[in-house]
């Protein structure tokens, strides 16, 4: 049996959108230990709780978040098929919710963030309310100016196919890796952590798989979508 750190990924989606309050309160009703979630900015530099740059598929409305400012931001309603329509969340309200109920997360800066280091700081600067935080990415660049800003801070690379993972050893801005279940649940890789003194997160974790319960030392969490079915997965 294993008892490793579930993150939900963009929270919960039965009942609300992602990346929503609702998704993030109800992923913690189901057995998260954390949760993920994304971060874009706005033209004046608000960050806000979601994924997509361009934010039609959420609103329905075809805009970059880069070119809204947060006042427009604001008017958006996401909606989703069967649910209530709700605002985009910005971070600094799922922060004062996040700090109140002391829970731990995962923040991915997402593409707006490169090369706008005020922005990456105050993120950074924020973080220092939460009591567990590590910060991912999938551009290098953002995560050597975290690790910048604040060394101690965790830091988790998200590696693409085109990754060499021989080179881990050598990237002293990279605290762990955040790597796709589906590729990278292999020793090869494993072993290329060890040599490296890193760790790794899984995602796109089911929670259906029979591999989740003894698992390397490396493995240190695992984020996902179905929160509870993992919990029970570990449980056994």
């Amino acid at each position: 049996m294993s008892n490793l750190a579930i993150y939900a990924h963009r929270g919960v989606l039965t009942n609300a959108p992602e990346n929503s309050m609702r998704a993030f309160e109800d992923a913690m009703k189901e057995g998260a230990t954390g949760i993920e979630f994304d971060l874009q900015l706005t033209r004046d530099k608000v960050a806000i709780v979601t994924h997509d740059l361009n934010v039609e598929r959420l609103t329905k409305k075809d805009a970059l978040l880069t070119d809204l400012t947060f006042n427009q931001v604001r008017k958006l309603k996401v909606k989703q098929p069967k649910q209530k329509a709700v605002n985009l969340l910005s971070f600094d309200t799922l922060l004062k919710w996040l700090v109140k109920e002391n829970i731990p997360v995962n923040i991915e800066l997402k593409e707006s963030f490169i090369g706008d280091v005020a922005s990456i700081e105050s993120v950074v600067k924020k973080c220092e309310l939460l009591s567990s935080v590590h910060i991912s990415s999938f551009h290098d660049e953002i995560l050597r100016v975290v690790k910048w800003i604040n060394p101690t801070l965790e830091t988790a690379f998200i590696p693409t196919k085109k990754f060499d993972w021989q080179t881990l050893g050598t990237l002293d801005h990279i605290d762990v890796i955040h790597a796709n279940k589906n590729y990278y649940f292999k020793q090869m890789y494993w072993d290329e952590l060890k040599k490296a003194n890193k760790k790794i997160r899984y995602y796109n974790v089911l929670g259906t798989e029979e591999d989740l319960q003894q698992v390397p030392q490396e493995i240190i969490g695992w984020i996902t979508d179905f929160p509870k079915r993992v919990a029970e997965k570990q449980r056994g």
